[in-house]
């Protein structure tokens, strides 16, 4: 499958290449300047980031040409998947722009593309590029070669192993923030917060772009649990480079917690967007919002996913705590007496619902669910509770 083994050199004029973007004009276009520059062989292309997947599960690819803004999967979000893959990670990666903001270039720094282009694209430029991009592909600076030995040791958690290693690697290349980030990596996987922090903020001293550091420093004050700076932090990488869903979805829940409540949902529903998997985001981000007392919010995330899935007890659910919460009975009624109809034997939902019968005085009501909850448990002190305060 995939990429090259590790010590076959890229062929500039054998290899296969991958090119990606929505238009199939440009993927024509740029497949004819390969031509003309005699560079590769065998040619595939796609029109989205999700058949670039399958062709490369299906192909060994020795260069992928990535558009950066296409439907269905964007180039960055293709790029992430490559570089998650331990059989695609290294294969050389150029990126098509149109234009290069900050956001690109972090997100570029952040995600190891290898190389991007700005468009219009020309025979020259893209020649040029392709030739620096293989020629550091086969040969790569000492710094690189070390940090990808490094990355083998974190990821078999070797860490006492790679930190030597690492130092190398900043020795190399001492003003990269790259080998210095990922020591505060090492750090933070060994759960070493304090040396984590130190690595990590000198690294983002260096570079103030490098949102891989302004991310992980959150995450540590998060740990911390210093909201403020953990907030700052966050923010910092949101503004930088917005479009990575764990990082928002951190942000969010900071957010929840500082009680900006509008501003989480803001950066919840962007989160949403870029994610392959909404409904499953949409069900993590409501429990956490029911779980910091963002009740309205909660609502709003369980009553989308229950449109679509109407037969989810657990969601009905999660709506009736959080419409109770917030002291609207009678839609907390609609559902728990829907789910007692489904499920006559849960405890809690016949317990919810003695409560609101109690609360709205309708003591008859409440009465003959206490009775029969009492039989099953007659020890509960909610349950005894609910049964003085009915009478």
């Amino acid at each position: 499958m995939p990429f090259k083994e590790e010590a076959t050199m890229i062929d500039l004029k054998k290899m296969s290449i991958l090119i990606v973007d929505d238009m199939d004009n440009m993927c024509r276009s740029i497949r004819s300047m390969l031509k003309i520059l005699d560079y590769g062989s065998n040619f595939r292309l796609a029109g989205n980031g999700k058949e670039a997947l399958q062709i490369l599960r299906q192909f060994s690819v020795d260069l992928a040409i990535i558009d950066w803004n296409m439907p269905v999967m964007t180039g960055i979000e293709l790029l992430d998947n490559i570089r998650e893959n331990k059989e695609l990670r290294d294969m050389p990666v150029i990126m098509i722009t149109a234009e290069a903001n900050s956001e690109i270039v972090a997100e570029a720094a952040e995600s190891d593309i290898d190389a991007y282009l700005l468009k219009p694209i020309t025979v020259q430029a893209l020649g040029t590029k392709i030739e620096k991009v293989i020629e550091k592909a086969n040969n790569p600076p000492e710094s690189i070669r070390l940090l990808k030995e490094v990355r083998n040791l974190i990821e078999a958690k070797k860490f006492d192993e790679a930190i030597p290693l690492c130092k190398k690697a900043i020795e190399a290349d001492p003003r990269s923030s790259r080998p210095i980030r990922t020591m505060g990596e090492i750090f933070f996987k060994k759960e070493d917060i304090d040396l984590a922090e130190r690595w990590f903020v000198k690294a983002a001293q260096m570079n103030h772009l490098d949102v891989y550091s302004f991310h992980h420093l959150g995450d540590i004050y998060l740990k911390r649990n210093d909201l403020d700076k953990a907030f700052r932090f966050y923010e910092k990488a949101m503004k930088i480079s917005p479009r990575h869903v764990d990082r928002a979805i951190n942000f969010g829940k900071v957010l929840l917690q500082k009680g900006k409540i509008d501003k989480a949902g803001t950066v919840f529903e962007n989160a949403i967007r870029l994610s392959g998997n909404p409904m499953e985001l949409r069900e993590d981000i409501g429990t956490t919002c029911l779980n910091t007392g963002a009740f309205n919010a909660a609502i709003g995330q369980f009553e989308t996913i229950h449109r679509q899935f109407p037969k989810r007890i657990d969601i009905m659910k999660k709506l009736a705590i959080a419409h109770e919460s917030t002291s609207n009975h009678q839609e907390a009624l609609s559902y728990l007496l829907k789910i007692s109809e489904k499920d006559p034997e849960d405890f809690d939902v016949h317990l919810r619902l003695a409560r609101i019968y109690v609360g709205m005085k309708q003591t008859f009501r409440a009465e003959e669910i206490l009775q029969k909850l009492q039989r099953k448990d007659p020890e509960n002190k909610e349950v005894q509770r609910l049964i003085a305060k009915n009478l």
